[in-house]
């Protein structure tokens, strides 16, 4: 009878660890990510100094600026807007019933409010529900867009005389310490090329009587029809204006032309964009191919804008623009951990899009880093 031979039992075969995302990018790792990007923001300052010196800059204002000095934003004005049509509709319908005291009357108007701040949709995509907006309040539109815009400076007739205004005589202008960067940028200086035009996204003029009251000499420009004097700085509202002089005298904005290009509703984003010889359009591309560009309270996501920078790039690649963002997940409260390296590489991919349309993007961790980002180009104090 054969031996059976003993068989050696099958080793496990030694795997190796999968490699953790910590070991795959050291570069992202916090400390690390953290240096590398100080170092490319001390860049970015040294180069928006030297063409605010010697080419020029030219500032792109979105709806963080008007925020700042306690505006409401896209969204929330629409929200705003959303229950004023309704009210409307309201209205119309109780004048419908007939016999109403005026104490139940204005009892009714108010109950009804309330439930429509509580339950109106907010999901819908922003432009569309401007367009229903628009149609529903035809003439009165741009007199209600004023109103809720200014509304939280006019609940009382002394709004602009409180203490968050500024003391001097004349029409009080909110201010903010963003405010106040941009106007100390735009301050013209010897032998300094500086700030060579403000194209402003918002619908308030808030900043320009901010500018004009600081001695800075400014003009409003809202059509291809308005003059700029010699040795004034130009603020193109190139989405349109309303006054808010002529709002707190309650002029209104009924008047044709009055708010200049006033683009609003989803049809008219169409239209402007989809025209190059527009007024708004050939302005923006003529400063983008002409002088560094710096994008302040925007959030870069508009692709209407970014198909001009695009464009532009294209054709000027070698005149840069600079945004400052802030980030969703601050970076100063992040541990070193995997998380945080996903987080850097997110960050690191959106950067590198951005660079492919020509612009850098300066990051910061929260909004009151803004105005100081602001500063460092002329080295100005924030008041």
């Amino acid at each position: 009878m054969k031996k059976m031979s003993r068989q050696r039992p099958h080793r496990k075969s030694r795997r190796k660890a999968p490699q953790s995302l910590m070991t795959l990018f050291p570069e992202y790792r916090k400390t690390k990510f953290k240096q590398k990007l100080t170092e490319k923001h001390e860049q970015y300052f040294q180069e928006l100094s030297e063409a605010y010196k010697h080419r020029g800059l030219v500032l792109y204002l979105g709806a963080g600026v008007s925020r700042s000095i306690g505006l409401p934003g896209w969204p929330e004005l629409i929200r705003s807007l959303t229950v004023t049509m309704m009210i409307g509709r309201v209205r119309s319908a109780i004048a419908g019933l007939g016999g109403l005291k005026e104490e139940e009357y204005w009892k009714t108007i108010l109950a009804i409010q309330e439930d429509l701040e509580g339950e109106t949709d907010y999901d819908k995509p922003i432009l569309m529900m401007a367009r229903a907006i628009k149609d529903q309040l035809g003439k009165t539109l741009s007199f209600e867009v004023a109103r809720n815009l200014y509304r939280h400076l006019s609940r009382r007739k002394e709004a602009y005389y409180s203490a968050r205004y500024q003391s001097e005589p004349g029409l009080r202008v909110p201010t903010s310490p963003l405010v106040n960067a941009i106007v100390a940028l735009a301050r013209s200086e010897r032998d300094v090329k500086g700030v060579q035009g403000i194209v402003n996204y918002n619908f308030d003029d808030l900043l320009d009587e901010k500018l004009r009251r600081d001695k800075v000499k400014c003009v409003t420009v809202k059509s291809g029809h308005d003059k700029i004097p010699v040795g004034y700085l130009p603020c193109y509202h190139v989405h349109g204006v309303l006054s808010s002089k002529s709002f707190f005298d309650r002029r209104g904005y009924q008047q044709q032309g009055s708010t200049g290009n006033f683009v609003f509703s989803e049809d008219e984003y169409h239209e402007e964009y989809s025209d190059p010889y527009k007024w708004s359009n050939m302005t923006q591309m003529s400063l983008l191919g002409k002088y560094t560009g710096l994008f302040i309270g925007l959030s870069m996501e508009d692709p209407n804008i970014r198909r001009l920078i695009d464009a532009t790039h294209r054709q000027y690649p070698d005149i840069p623009n600079y945004s400052i963002l802030t980030r969703r997940t601050p970076l100063t409260r992040c541990a070193d951990s995997k998380r945080t390296v996903l987080r850097n590489l997110f960050e690191d991919v959106e950067t590198s899009s951005f660079a492919k349309i020509g612009v850098k993007i300066i990051w910061v961790d929260n909004y009151e880093q803004i105005p100081r980002a602001v500063s460092r180009i002329c080295q100005a104090s924030i008041a």
